[in-house]
């Protein structure tokens, strides 16, 4: 027979493990165009919550924005298809640039980025904001914003990222497709999708073809991350289609450092890496003793270092003339891989 001390342990073993390891924000309000796409936005995100285990708060105010203490809560920030320059006020602004300087993550799908659009923006008088913009990677341009309707292209996976490993290359899909060329776009995206040349409303191949990622990241200095999608603009793409939710589900357990619930990685208890970012030295470890080599990509999936299992010690990388930026240190065994994000100063 069980003792009550058992019982009462067993019991907050389950509790703890209850618990989620994160919470998201789930924001939708706009004085834009709106998608009405919330709800069933939120109801995808919250499926994810639920396999993933994290948390989904839902927000149509901008109430969540009030304080600084009560943002600082959330893992993740998400833009869920806002839209317009009306939404939040000054100190609901101040408290999301407070956030993402403090390490916070932003995220933004599809008219996040007509959201606060850049006074460099084309057509546009909404320039109260420009870190939003400046932040998220994007405005999208006006005259015309995008394509007509919601055309069928193809798109290609860019290099290689943890974010689209999911995701079939090339993808082809129906969307609205948006144009960056006279809008204003942040050169320092990582871009991790990209549409072939679409013809726009007038039926030409337009020259504002020329920037076309779908999808893009950034580490910021401040230790945060961002990464915003342009596809989303359709309530099929919350319903039924299961690329976009791997790219969403990725995207958000890539910013708050999840993972993915798949038998092909290693327990992060197995492995460490550290110090990030870092200078000169990474240290590796518990690595698993079957591991076959160890390899570091730059943020555009070209290895710039192997290290084979000849070197059975391996505890220490130099990376110091590495340049800076986003790096990925990507261990091999057999039947499984890890693939850990580092920053480089």
């Amino acid at each position: 027979m069980k003792t009550p001390f058992t019982l009462l342990f067993a019991l907050l073993i389950h509790l703890a493990l209850a618990q989620p390891a994160f919470r998201i924000l789930h924001y939708t309000e706009t004085s834009g165009f709106d998608h009405n796409t919330r709800q069933n936005s939120l109801a995808m995100f919250q499926t994810m919550g639920s396999k993933n285990n994290f948390m989904v708060d839902d927000d149509q105010t901008g109430d969540a924005f009030n304080t600084l203490t009560g943002l600082s809560e959330y893992a993740a920030v998400v833009f869920a298809n806002t839209s317009g320059d009306a939404i939040l006020d000054s100190l609901q602004r101040a408290n999301l640039e407070a956030y993402v300087q403090q390490g916070g993550s932003l995220m933004g799908i599809h008219s996040a980025s007509d959201t606060y659009r850049h006074s460099s923006a084309n057509g546009s008088n909404t320039g109260s904001w420009d870190w939003y913009a400046e932040t998220l990677g994007a405005s999208v341009q006006a005259n015309p914003h995008h394509v007509t309707g919601t055309p069928t292209y193809e798109m290609t996976v860019i290099g290689f990222n943890e974010i689209t490993e999911n995701l079939p290359s090339p993808w082809i899909k129906a969307e609205e497709y948006y144009y960056w060329g006279n809008g204003y776009y942040n050169s320092d995206n990582v871009p991790l999708l990209k549409v072939e040349a679409t013809v726009g409303p007038n039926g030409q191949t337009n020259p504002y073809d020329s920037i076309r990622p779908m999808a893009w990241y950034r580490v910021l200095p401040e230790g945060g991350t961002v990464f915003y999608t342009a596809l989303g603009h359709d309530n099929s793409n919350y319903t039924g289609d299961t690329a976009f939710h791997n790219l969403i589900r990725d995207a958000i357990l890539w910013a708050t450092d999840g993972s993915l619930s798949k038998g092909n990685r290693f327990d992060k208890k197995l492995f460490d890496l550290y110090p990030i970012p870092v200078d000169e030295e990474l240290i590796l470890e518990n690595l698993p003793k079957d591991w076959v080599n160890v390899e570091i990509l730059n943020s555009s999936g070209v290895r710039v270092m192997l290290i084979n299992k000849y070197d059975k010690d391996l505890r220490i990388l130099n990376v110091g003339q590495l340049s800076s930026g986003d790096y990925f240190l990507v261990v091999t065994a057999p039947r499984q891989v890890k693939r850990i994000r580092f920053v480089k100063n």
